[in-house]
């Protein structure tokens, strides 16, 4: 069935980010979406229509519930993202107490132990495939002792799957995504089916942000050159920081790239959550001295002591973006200020929407919430263009039975 639908379920859902990747395929539909985050919830549902998107805490949601919920549909596919927050290098900086000898870092956070909850609907729902999606450091935290535990008890309560033995970590700019991003992506499959990581499409020449999953011979100058961060916000309408309409129309309408027709594809002429955050006056005469790529301990000091922060500990407070490159990480810390994330030309930070572009979220992707809540569900997202890469692999893994 060449032109079969896979139903899948998104844990640990958040606004949608894998889920929208799944979805672009054209071969996927999410059916149901949890996470203990209301707005996020919110977003989720506005933006897949035929999905049961739940506001629940999954530790108090048993699979069974949810599978009455979903009307007793059959899940071919599970996806999500447990969050580990103690993998996580900003995290570590929260946990520099912990005894690092106890090994497996699984107990030490309540939260650390999601992926059980996550393995608890695989093992219900026993989908063809599951995808699990985490920061690079769960491969190598404690000595890489906490991955080993994970996928222990895997093999020892999902006997039926095969877990793809070498556990990969993907860059999101390697796909086509206007940002560097690294991902681990965990697969599971069921007996007869297969998978393979998505080969990279995209080559950042004189970078080391590249990664080759599938360490094939390939000529970087045959793979297409990164999309940059012109690319992904030159197009959006022009704003200021005070600007607080929601909906407005784009600035630019012709010699339009391939990126921004994509990101365009399915608009009326005009985009919402192009709204960012007011910056102070002595922000914006900082900003003012900062060439693109700057960061803030590359200030004069009479500059930075406009702003002053701890210089021992905040050296890169302050970041701008560069036009031809792709951006580094947007991380959920962008919903408390946005100084790592100032835009290459106005003495402003990153919109909502603009964030969401260099995300690679398509423009009719609807964030719902207030300011610092959007913020966070952008930063907190898996890449769509990425995820539709992985999707695509699923979905072959899937057709083409052994």
């Amino acid at each position: 069935m060449p032109n079969k639908i896979y139903n899948f379920i998104d844990l640990f859902c958040g606004a949608g980010g894998f889920a929208k990747g799944f979805e672009m395929t054209g071969r996927f539909k999410c059916i149901g979406g949890i996470d203990n985050k209301k707005d996020t919830v919110k977003t989720h549902k506005l933006n897949f229509k035929d999905s049961v998107s739940v506001h629940s805490d999954i530790r108090d949601l048993k699979p069974e519930a949810f599978h009455e919920l979903l009307g007793n549909k059959v899940v071919d596919v599970i996806i999500g993202g447990p969050p580990c927050p103690t993998f996580s290098t900003i995290g570590h900086a929260k946990i520099q107490s912990v005894n690092k000898d106890k090994g497996s870092c699984i107990t030490e956070d309540p939260r650390n132990a999601l992926f059980m909850d996550f393995l608890k609907y695989v093992k219900y729902f026993n989908p063809k495939m599951f995808v699990m999606e985490n920061v690079p450091q769960f491969l190598t935290k404690y000595q890489g002792k906490t991955y080993k535990e994970v996928k222990r008890i895997i093999e020892r309560d999902l006997p039926q799957y095969h877990i793809v033995e070498e556990v990969k970590i993907l860059n999101s700019v390697n796909y086509g995504v206007p940002q560097s991003r690294r991902r681990m992506i965990l697969v599971g499959h069921r007996k007869g089916y297969k998978f393979q990581y998505p080969n990279i499409t995209h080559w950042f020449e004189g970078s080391n942000f590249n990664i080759n999953p599938n360490k094939v011979s390939i000529d970087s100058k045959v793979l297409k050159p990164h999309v940059n961060v012109k690319s992904a916000i030159s197009d959006l309408p022009k704003i200021t920081d005070n600007w607080r309409i929601n909906e407005c129309k784009y600035s630019k309408h012709k010699n339009l790239d391939s990126f921004q027709k994509l990101m365009r594809e399915n608009t009326n002429g005009t985009v919402t959550n192009n709204i960012c955050r007011m910056s102070n006056e002595r922000a914006k005469r900082v900003f003012a001295h900062m060439k693109q790529g700057d960061i803030y301990m590359d200030l004069p000091k009479e500059v930075r002591q406009i702003l002053p922060f701890r210089e021992d500990i905040f050296k890169d407070r302050l970041k701008r973006l560069v036009l031809k490159n792709p951006s580094w990480t947007i991380l959920a810390h962008i919903g408390m200020d946005g100084y790592m994330y100032i835009h290459p030309t106005d003495l402003r930070t990153l919109s909502v929407r603009e964030a969401a572009r260099i995300q690679s979220f398509p423009d009719d992707f609807i964030f719902v919430g207030n300011q610092q809540e959007t913020y966070m569900q952008v930063g907190n997202a898996v890449p769509p263009i990425m995820a539709k890469a992985i999707a695509d692999s699923v979905y072959v893994g899937l057709s083409n039975t052994k």
